[in-house]
């Protein structure tokens, strides 16, 4: 059974308009802090669970931190933040 953070989460992120009109946001992040995690949900409202190495539209995830991911594109890292209100 789901808690009720968890479930008003699930609700918001896969509310029409609940998040940033973007191709790709950062929701969420969990896992100990030497094997961090991340849910990322795509404009089309899916969300997927990825980790360092994977690939995004947006590049490839060098890290994650509690701070968002780092992703790099072209020789360049930039920040995806996690979302905040």
């Amino acid at each position: 059974m789901a808690n009720s953070q968890t479930a008003t989460a699930e609700a918001l992120a896969t509310s029409k308009g609940a998040l940033p009109n973007r191709n790709l946001s950062l929701i969420g992040l969990f896992g100990s802090e030497n094997n961090m995690q991340a849910l990322v949900r795509y404009a089309s409202g899916r969300i997927e669970t990825v980790k360092t190495g994977e690939r995004l539209s947006l590049g490839r995830i060098v890290a994650i931190d509690q701070n968002g991911l780092l992703i790099e594109r072209r020789g360049e890292v930039g920040r995806l933040p996690i979302l905040t209100n």
